[in-house]
C-alpha cells in the first residue's frame, strides 16, 4: 500500500460545501445496491439569466448550490482540474464500498471528501497493479484517478461525504493508469 494525498483545498470553501451537503435531502438513494446513507447524482443545472434566490429548504436550490460550490472548488484547484469536462457529480453520505469499477466512466474522475471522519481513515483506495494499492487522502483534498480501475473507500469512523466529478458521455479516453496528477 502506497499512501498519497490530493491537492489541499481552501478550508473556507470546503466548509461552505460541507454545510450545503448537510442540507441535502439524504432520503434519496439512486443506487440502492450501494451501501450509503444517501447517494445522489447531480446533473448540470440549467443556465439562468440571473442568479436564483437561495432557499435552503428547497431541494433544487440546495442541489444547485452544491453543484456550484463543488464546481468552483474543482476549477480553482489546479490547471488540470480547471480544464476537466465532466457530465455529472455523484455525491454520497457515509458511502461504504467494496472494490468496484465504474463501468460507465469515459475518462478519469476527480474526487474529494469532507466531514468529521478521523484522519488517516476514509481514504480512496485504487488498485494500481495487482500488487500495488494507492491509498489517497481526499479529506478536504482533490485527487484524480481512473474509476475504471478497481477502487473503494477504506474504513472510517464519523461523518463522510464524497463528491465525485465524472464523465459518462462523449468519446472514451484511453485507460492508461490508475492515479493521475490532479
Amino acid at each position: 500500500v502506497l499512501r498519497s494525498s490530493g491537492i489541499p483545498l481552501p478550508a473556507p470553501a470546503t466548509e461552505e460545501l460541507l454545510q450545503a451537503l448537510r442540507m441535502m435531502d439524504w432520503k434519496e438513494n439512486v443506487r440502492p445496491a450501494v451501501h450509503a446513507d444517501g447517494y445522489c447524482v447531480l446533473k448540470r443545472p440549467p443556465a439562468l439569466e440571473r442568479p436564483p434566490r437561495w432557499r435552503e429548504r428547497d431541494p433544487r436550490s440546495v442541489r444547485r448550490r452544491v453543484w456550484e460550490l463543488a464546481e468552483a472548488l474543482l476549477r480553482g484547484a489546479s490547471e488540470n482540474a480547471a480544464k476537466f469536462q465532466f457530465t455529472a457529480i455523484a455525491v454520497s453520505k457515509n458511502f461504504r464500498g467494496t472494490p468496484h469499477v465504474d463501468k460507465n466512466d469515459r475518462s478519469v474522475q476527480y474526487a474529494l471528501s469532507l466531514g468529521t471522519f478521523e484522519e488517516m481513515s476514509g481514504e480512496l483506495c485504487v488498485e494500481e497493479t495487482p500488487f500495488i494499492v494507492r491509498a489517497i487522502d481526499t479529506h478536504g483534498k482533490l485527487a484524480c484517478l481512473d474509476g475504471r480501475f478497481p477502487h473503494w473507500v477504506s474504513d472510517y469512523v464519523g461523518e463522510r461525504y464524497s463528491v465525485i466529478f465524472y464523465r459518462s458521455e462523449g468519446e472514451e479516453d484511453p485507460v492508461v493508469r490508475a492515479v493521475h496528477q490532479a
